[in-house]
């Protein structure tokens, strides 16, 4: 079982690594964002260094359902020496990265808050 947190704000949090193709490896702090039905979205400052692989653009729909074009990367996600590869979206005017429901499927994965 693994074992998240609290952030400042009240958020449950967990860090991760997120690598490229090469195997680059960053860790991240990532919200755990129920809304978010995708595999993980990265302030792009962090993206950068982590060298993702753009493969183009993806419509996303949001909350209130506009849809809006999200930069998307191939990216590798580390939760332990479990690994998973998965859509990243790059979100550039945003300071926090999520993790989504995709990310916990792919993980096999259940959020249980205490």
């Amino acid at each position: 079982m693994l074992t998240g947190y609290f952030n400042a704000n009240g958020d449950p949090c967990i860090e991760i690594e997120v690598s490229n193709p090469l195997g680059w490896k960053r860790k991240i702090e990532c919200v755990i964002d129920t809304g978010f039905t995708g595999f993980l979205s990265i302030p792009m400052v962090q993206a950068f260094p982590i060298g993702l692989l753009l493969i183009g653009t993806i419509p996303v729909t949001l909350a209130d359902g506009r849809v809006s074009y999200k930069l998307a990367c191939l990216g590798g996600a580390y939760l332990g020496q479990e690994g998973q590869i998965g859509i990243v979206l790059i979100e550039p005017s945003s300071d926090q990265a999520l993790l989504g429901i995709d990310f916990l499927k792919k993980f096999n994965k259940r959020l249980v808050v205490d």
